[in-house]
This record gives structure tokens, C-alpha cells and sequence, in this order.
């Protein structure tokens, strides 16, 4: 359990290091995730076994793809962040294992129950009640957070079902990938890069790798289907209480309403 909990306080970590970041008036934030992906693909080759090899073809392409996934996913995060708050974004990024979900039922075959299918709706009927004309801009912003991180999910179950199931390997290419592209968009944008930026990026690197790491040697004693769920409802409960008291939000009933659907659905599509 100590390891689930370790897991949680690095993903809620993130979170909070993202929105500190962008109160920084001058901090580009690509400079940084360059720093972080520089962090967690030395992390993540340093885990492959020997002898190290490179991967399948197929495992190669996916990895590249899915890369670009997490360097897009992670840019959205961020400002989702910043313009619809910490908790909301947080949420959503979660409840958009909607995808994988549909995903692993209409391509692979997986089944799934009443309490998933209870647990969409509420993910649902959690969008609606943010679906606001005059926040368009924070809904185009939610919208787009909920479906590349649902894509970034569903390219790491496509590799669980056709994958080499060479994980260590398949992770450092994710990361390495996200490197290049991120440093891609950098020099093409002509964007400065500080010393400044790059080491706040290899301390965000940290808690982004072992969050993972801490999670998967959490299954080792707590059961899957109590550790999915536990797991993310602490992060949106956290998320939630750091919100209201790091980060000042004034949260009305209607905010209640859509964090409690948005923990309803996770717990449903967890069962």
C-alpha cells in the first residue's frame, strides 16, 4: 500500500508542478519537458535488461507515435491546467480511459459490464454539465485534453494486445521519442533555452518516471482491481483538496457536482 501511495503523491506532485511552472512569467514550458524527457529516458534505458536490443519494428513505430502522444498530451495538460484548473484537468485526463476502455471492447474483444458502462455515462454527464456556450474556450480545452490523453492510452493498450510485451525497452522509446520531438519543436520555434528550464524539467522527470514505478511495485501486494481504482480516486481527491487549498479556487455547487461524477465514473469504470 506504501507504494500506491507513493504513486499517488507523484502524480498529484505533477500536477501542482505544472500550474507553478506556468505562474512563471518567463518559463517556456517545452524547454522543460525537454528536461524531463531527457530525465525519464535515461531512467527508462538504464532499466532495460541486457542485453539491450533494439525493439520489434512494430514496437519501434508505435513507441514513435506514442511519443508524440505524450509530448501533445502533456502540452495540453498544462494549459488545461492553467485555464479550467487543477482538480477538473486531473479528472479529466483520468476519466478519458473512456477510450482505451470502447477501444478494448470494440477492436479486442473485451467485455464490458454494467458498473463500466454506469461509468461512462457518468463521465458523460460530467462533460455536459461543463458544456457551457460562453466557456467554449475551456471546453475546447477539455475536449482536447480528454481525447489525447484517451489516444495516449488506448496506443499503450494496443501495445499490450500486439506488442513484443518488451515493456522496458518499449517506454524508452516513448521517452527518447518525446526527447527528439520535443527538442524538434524547439529549434524550429527558435524558442530559448535556460539552464533554469531544463533543470526544473529533470526535477518534473522524477516524479513522472516513479510514479509509474511506484505503481507497478504497488500491484506486487495490493490487488488490480483495488489498487486502478483506489489510485485514481486519490489522485482526483487530492487534486481536488490542492485546488481549493494551494491554488485558492472558489468552487460552487456546481464544481461539487461535476468533481463527484467525475469520481463516480472513475470508480464505475474501474469495477
Amino acid at each position: 500500500m506504501g507504494y500506491l501511495i507513493l504513486s499517488v503523491l507523484c502524480s498529484v506532485g505533477i500536477a501542482n508542478l505544472l500550474m507553478a511552472f506556468n505562474r512563471e512569467g518567463k518559463l517556456g514550458m517545452l524547454p522543460v519537458f525537454l528536461g524531463n524527457y531527457l530525465v525519464a529516458g535515461i531512467f527508462s534505458y538504464a532499466s532495460i535488461p541486457s542485453p539491450r536490443a533494439l525493439p520489434p519494428a512494430f514496437d519501434l513505430a508505435l513507441g514513435v507515435v506514442t511519443g508524440a502522444l505524450f509530448l501533445g498530451n502533456f502540452w495540453v495538460y498544462q494549459r488545461s491546467i492553467v485555464i479550467n484548473g487543477l482538480s477538473l484537468s486531473v479528472g479529466v485526463m483520468r476519466v478519458a480511459m473512456i477510450v482505451p476502455v470502447l477501444l478494448a471492447v470494440l477492436a479486442f474483444g473485451d467485455r464490458l459490464s454494467g458498473w463500466n458502462l454506469a461509468g461512462i455515462i457518468a463521465g458523460v454527464a460530467a462533460f455536459g454539465l461543463k458544456a457551457d456556450a460562453r466557456e467554449l474556450r475551456n471546453l475546447m480545452w477539455i475536449g482536447g485534453l480528454f481525447l489525447i490523453s484517451g489516444l495516449t492510452d488506448a496506443s499503450l493498450k494496443v501495445f499490450k494486445e500486439l506488442g513484443s510485451g518488451s515493456e522496458p525497452a518499449f517506454i524508452f522509446v516513448i521517452f527518447s521519442s518525446a526527447f527528439v520531438f520535443t527538442l524538434g519543436a524547439i529549434l524550429l520555434g527558435r524558442l530559448p533555452v535556460t539552464l533554469k528550464s531544463i533543470i526544473l524539467g529533470c526535477g518534473l522527470g522524477l516524479p513522472n518516471r516513479y510514479s509509474t514505478v511506484f505503481f507497478l511495485k504497488g500491484l506486487d501486494s495490493v490487488p488490480a482491481a483495488v489498487a486502478y481504482p483506489l489510485v485514481a480516486v486519490a489522485i482526483v481527491a487530492l487534486s481536488i483538496a490542492s485546488d481549493l487549498v494551494f491554488w485558492k479556487k472558489r468552487a460552487t455547487r456546481r464544481d461539487a457536482l461535476l468533481w463527484a461524477l467525475l469520481l463516480i465514473s472513475l470508480l464505475l469504470l474501474n469495477l
